[in-house]
C-alpha cells in the first residue's frame, strides 16, 4: 500500500471508528493502553509502524552511547510513525526534541512508545505528533539501549508489526493490521455514512431508539 492511498483511504478517521470496524473483523484487541496518549490535543497519528525495542542497559557509562538507536533511525522513512518498544519502562525519556528534529527533517510522520519522553515542552508547540504515557527528565544514555528494529513489538498487549497502520487522537491510538487495512477502510465508510444518517434522524425525532433501530448505530 502506498503512502498516498493510504492517507486517502484513512483520512480524517478516528481511533474509535477504526476499532469499530476492527470489532466487526473480530479483532477486538487492537488499541493501546489508555495511558498512552498525545502530548499536546493537537497531535494525531496515521502511518505505518517503523518499530524499535529498547531493553535496559547493561553498561550505565557507555563509551559510545546510542548506538542502536542512531542504527535503527537510519532505516525510518518518510511517513512512517516510530513505535519506541520499552517495555512500559519509567527508567528514561527515549524521545526528545533533537530526535524530533532530525525525523521532521526526514519527513518521519510521528512516534509513539509505550515509555516516557522528555523535553515536553518544546514538543507540545510543535507540529509533530508524539504519543507516550508520561514526561521524564532522564537521559535514556545508560538506562536504557535499543537492542533491536525492524521487527514485531509488542505494546502492552497489542502487536505491532513494521507496515502495521496506527490511528491516534485524543480517544487513544488502534493498530490496523496491515493485511485488512482495506477491509477496515471499507467498514469504516459504511459506518460513516450509517451514523450521518443517524445524526440526522435523531436531530428530526429526537429520539435515539428510533435512530438506532433505523441505522443500528451508536
Amino acid at each position: 500500500m502506498t503512502q498516498p492511498s493510504l492517507r486517502q483511504m484513512f483520512s480524517g478517521v478516528s481511533s474509535a471508528l477504526a476499532a469499530d470496524a476492527l470489532d466487526h473483523l473480530d479483532l477486538r484487541n487492537q488499541c493501546l493502553d489508555p495511558d498512552v496518549m498525545p502530548l499536546a490535543p493537537s497531535h494525531t497519528l496515521l502511518g505505518p509502524a517503523f518499530c524499535l525495542r529498547a531493553e535496559p542497559a547493561r553498561d550505565t557509562r557507555p563509551a559510545m552511547p546510542y548506538q542502536g538507536l542512531l542504527r535503527a533511525m537510519e532505516h525510518v522513512r518518510a511517513d512512517e510513525i516510530v513505535v519506541f518498544a520499552t517495555g512500559r519502562s519509567d527508567a528514561a525519556g527515549v524521545w526528545g526534541e533533537l530526535i524530533t528534529a532530525a525525523c521532521q527533517a526526514r519527513r518521519v510522520a510521528g512516534a509513539l512508545t509505550d515509555g516516557l519522553i522528555r523535553d515536553a515542552a518544546q514538543l507540545a508547540r510543535g507540529p509533530f505528533p508524539i504519543f507516550s504515557r508520561g514526561t521524564v527528565p532522564y537521559d535514556s544514555k545508560g538506562r536504557l539501549d535499543v537492542v533491536a528494529h525492524g521487527d514485531p513489538v509488542t505494546l502492552g498487549n497489542v502487536t505491532i508489526r513494521p507496515g502495521d497502520v496506527l490511528i491516534g487522537d485524543l480517544d487513544g491510538v488502534t493498530v490496523v493490521p496491515a493485511e485488512v487495512a482495506g477491509r477496515v477502510a471499507e467498514l469504516v465508510a459504511s459506518k460513516r455514512a450509517a451514523e450521518d444518517a443517524f445524526r440526522a434522524a435523531a436531530a428530526e425525532s429526537g429520539s435515539l431508539t428510533d435512530a438506532f433501530q433505523r441505522y443500528g448505530v451508536l
